[in-house]
């Protein structure tokens, strides 16, 4: 394939690079493709331009979570509950698969793309798991 624009055959214009979020399918050259991963570049890339990539967004998507918060007194009330809520089999982490699944439990809907980017932040050390310890200070930093 060489390296030019591409069509999007459904829309007949050309693709941007809105289109390349992840859990977007693209049709290149007669070949579907599954967005299922970035590099950290582009990841870093999407989190720096908010504004073309809000799926991206760090503080679009904590107000999302944090709209959920208002009948709760303070920070630390509405992050035990978020954590008991997520942490289907109480072992203290959540996976990824308890994270999706819990956000739609509490009404937070959220694309792959914005669920892979929030993961992103509440595991700050990488383990593929947020910790109650990981997910309060990230709500901290940004509530």
């Amino acid at each position: 394939m060489e390296r030019k624009k591409q069509t999007n055959p459904t829309t007949g214009k050309y693709y941007s690079e809105k289109d390349f979020i992840l859990g977007k399918t693209v049709f290149l050259v007669g070949f579907k493709f599954a967005l299922n991963k970035a590099d950290e570049y582009t990841e870093k890339y999407m989190e720096d331009n908010g504004g073309i990539f809000p799926e991206a967004d760090l503080d679009h998507l904590i107000q999302k979570i944090k709209s959920k918060g208002a009948t709760h007194e303070n920070l630390q009330d509405y992050a035990i509950y978020l954590m008991k809520t997520l942490d289907k089999n109480n072992d203290g982490f959540v996976n990824v698969s308890e994270f999706s699944n819990g956000l739609k439990m509490l009404g937070i809907f959220a694309s792959k793309h914005e669920e892979h980017t929030l993961m992103r932040k509440f595991d700050t050390n990488g383990d593929g798991k947020i910790s109650m310890e990981e997910f309060y200070n990230c709500l901290a930093a940004h509530f």
